[in-house]
């Protein structure tokens, strides 16, 4: 039996909310034979409160797999000088308490350091050293180049310098360097020059399993209200951030043009951001009755609402600035959207997205209200036979590519090869 750390700052089990790619990895090498410890926050960055106050705190999952949830401190908002802090504190303790976790579960035989921020790499990296283990970076989302790249910050800028040297000071240590975004070696291997021998493309991973029961047992999570909402109607879904990147309110000026053409569908909004109160009063002053924005809904019950709708609607793209995801991105929700049956369509600047390719649905030119419109109107109109072969390509597709036992086999090649 091997022992596998995963150190990810973000990580939670699926009923306290957030990404669920390391469960889903840790639960498949568990079952496999391994040893598997998560070592993340007890601080929820998408809830901001504690799973825990305790400053350590373990939760069993099965015989072969723990979180370990380390106190850190808080912060009411996604960036500024209380994020980085409690980045800080989270490095500080993993240190900490790294020999009572090897106390409890044994010596780690590979640590693999998480993104998005980098202070866990730095975590996993002592820790390896520690304990002689196998060092493996994964990174997410391309700090500080996003920032770059997006126009928050210029090339020059204190934070891009820090984080640029400690981003390629991780790269140069890794035994292993994994990547998620589908283009992450044109900008790790061909910008970065770091050899394509160690750097490994692992997508997000699917539990199709999970997915299949919540859609059939978590029904009842779902809120009263959107279920009446949703009732007997052809609704578009769009869960997560309420975020200007996201087009959310592109989406709503759809729902306006909609109504106006006196089209029966429903646009229906479940997430959380600060973009909420703004989409609230666009409702309001435009008499949208065929809107509910929502609160952020549990997990689990996500999948239910996904196949309950006949379209999931993505968008991502930041005005003025094409260049931002060159390189890819990592939107589990997107996988999700895939699997549920829907037809998806995307606002995306990159027609070779999987959407589009895989025949699962549409990817859109980001911020084009009318082309949305067009493309939800088509699908309305078509014969349910030939609108589901959209959520059969995109099973298909997720099965093939991102079904956690086929990613799996990979991350095993990565982490023992």
């Amino acid at each position: 039996m091997k022992t596998i750390w995963i150190i990810d700052h973000y990580s939670s089990e699926p009923k306290y909310g957030g990404i669920s790619r390391q469960y889903d990895f840790a639960i498949e090498l568990s079952e496999r034979g391994h040893n598997v410890v998560i070592i993340s926050s007890a601080f929820s960055h998408f809830t901001h409160t504690y799973i825990s106050e305790n400053a350590y705190y373990i939760s069993k999952i099965n015989d072969n797999m723990h979180y370990v949830y380390l106190k850190t401190s808080p912060y009411a908002e996604n960036d500024g000088i209380s994020r980085l802090r409690n980045m800080l504190s989270f490095k500080k303790a993993v240190i900490k308490n790294s020999d009572m976790i090897v106390k409890e579960f044994g010596k780690p035989d590979v640590i693999n350091g998480c993104s998005v921020h980098p202070f866990a790499w730095v975590a996993a990296y002592e820790a390896s050293k520690k304990y002689q283990a196998r060092f493996s970076v994964e990174v997410r989302d391309l700090w500080p180049t996003i920032w770059v790249l997006n126009g928050d910050k210029s090339k020059y800028h204190p934070l891009v310098l820090f984080f640029g040297t400690l981003e390629k000071w991780a790269y140069r240590k890794a035994d292993r360097i994994i990547y998620s975004m589908a283009y992450g070696d044109r900008y790790i291997c061909d910008k970065l020059g770091f050899s394509k021998k160690k750097t490994f493309l692992i997508g997000q991973p699917m539990d199709c399993e999970r997915f299949d029961r919540d859609a059939e047992t978590k029904k009842s999570q779902v809120p009263e209200e959107i279920r009446t909402f949703m009732k007997d109607s052809f609704t578009c879904v769009f869960t997560g951030y309420y975020m200007k990147y996201e087009g959310v309110y592109m989406m709503l000026e759809v729902a306006k043009l909609l109504k106006e053409k006196g089209c029966p569908i429903k646009m229906l909004f479940v997430g959380s951001g600060q973009e909420k109160d703004g989409m609230e009063a666009y409702a309001k002053e435009n008499k949208l009755d065929n809107v509910y924005i929502g609160s952020r809904i549990s997990k689990e019950s996500i999948p239910a609402l996904l196949k309950a709708s006949k379209i999931c609607l993505a968008h991502l793209a930041i005005e003025d600035h094409e260049e931002t995801y060159q390189y890819g991105v990592s939107k589990n929700k997107v996988n999700e959207y895939l699997y549920s049956g829907a037809c998806t369509i995307y606002g995306f600047l990159y027609k070779d997205d999987a959407v589009a390719t895989s025949g699962a649905g549409y990817v859109i030119e980001p911020f084009n209200s009318q082309e949305l419109a067009q493309r939800i109107e088509e699908v309305y109109q078509m014969p349910e036979s030939q609108r589901a072969k959209f959520g059969e390509n995109g099973r298909a597709f997720i099965n093939e590519n991102h079904r956690v036992q086929v990613l799996t086999d990979k991350l095993e090649q990565v982490f023992f090869g």
